[in-house]
């Protein structure tokens, strides 16, 4: 083979890889195929590291699992899944600010619920009223090395024991102005709970974007990268979502991308072997 017709074999093969690899990121808020600020693929991949069980979609779901994390559920689809970590006297993990996890969270018998709406405070980050700070106000394992924590527009919880929580100078901004509004209920919110559900344990986190590359990364001064690495780093199987929550969206390209990567070999065998059939027919003239 002449020098030049390899170089330029290898040349369209970088091409294509690189264009691979593009194609299979997203700007999808939440989407652990979204490398940017708003997206969690820089969580999924120190769960990697850490040895922890990613649930993606063709993957067979675990015999047993001692801690199972969801980010952003959109029902109560994986309540099977958290129901038998429960009965087996592990700990679920929930983190949702819009509300869709009441669904799940009524499924499994909690009393916990999230109120959407975006909880402001007096204790801000970046001089925003809605990147606000909150302390550690219950014991908790998960809390270990924890005392403040930097929340974006996070939601509150009712029920359950409050573990995390703002100043009594806080509110829910019903305005969108950034200030309290006529009426406004100065107070604490609880923005991490957890409750007993024997044998198991749910914790709530009102805020999926805790689990996002700009909470991580930006606000180093708080220790939001130390409450990630604790839920991780647990002397027990970890398993975390990849299917039923906020996480496993794409859009355009990617979302075609990780459709067919996830799908069982027998059905991309099947769409090669149609592939071909028309190819060939089309050059036989037969199509």
């Amino acid at each position: 083979m002449r020098p030049a017709i390899l170089i330029a074999i290898i040349l369209i093969l970088l091409t294509l890889g690189a264009a691979g690899a593009h194609l299979q990121a997203t700007t999808t808020d939440l989407s652990r195929f979204n490398p940017g600020w708003s997206g969690t693929a820089a969580f999924y991949s120190l769960a990697s590291s850490m040895d922890a069980q990613i649930l993606a979609p063709g993957t067979p779901e675990p015999d047993f699992a001692d801690r199972y994390i969801i980010i952003a559920p959109k029902d109560a689809s994986p309540s099977l899944v958290a129901e038998q970590v429960l009965k087996s006297g592990g700990t679920v993990i929930i983190a949702d600010e819009e509300g869709d996890a009441n669904q799940l969270l009524q499924a499994l018998g909690s009393r916990m619920r999230i109120v959407p709406g975006n909880v402001s405070s007096i204790d801000m980050e970046f001089a925003s009223t809605r990147t606000i700070i909150a302390r550690v106000s219950g014991n908790h394992t998960l809390l270990e090395g924890i005392s403040t924590l930097a929340f974006n527009r996070p939601s509150h919880i009712t029920g359950g024991t409050p573990l995390v929580r703002t100043s009594v100078l806080s509110w829910v901004d019903t305005t969108g102005t950034g200030r309290p509004g006529a009426g406004a209920s100065l107070g604490r919110y609880t923005l991490i709970a957890n409750e007993d559900l024997d044998p198991g344990e749910i914790i709530l986190i009102a805020d999926a974007s805790l689990f996002a590359t700009t909470m991580q990364q930006v606000r180093r001064l708080h220790d939001n990268g130390q409450l990630l690495r604790n839920m991780l780093d647990y002397n027990g199987t970890v398993s975390v979502d990849a299917v039923y929550g906020k996480t496993a969206d794409a859009d355009g390209p990617a979302y075609i991308i990780h459709k067919v990567k996830s799908a069982p070999i027998s059905t991309i065998v099947a769409i090669l072997l149609l592939m071909a059939f028309v190819i060939v027919a089309y050059r036989k003239q037969i199509l």
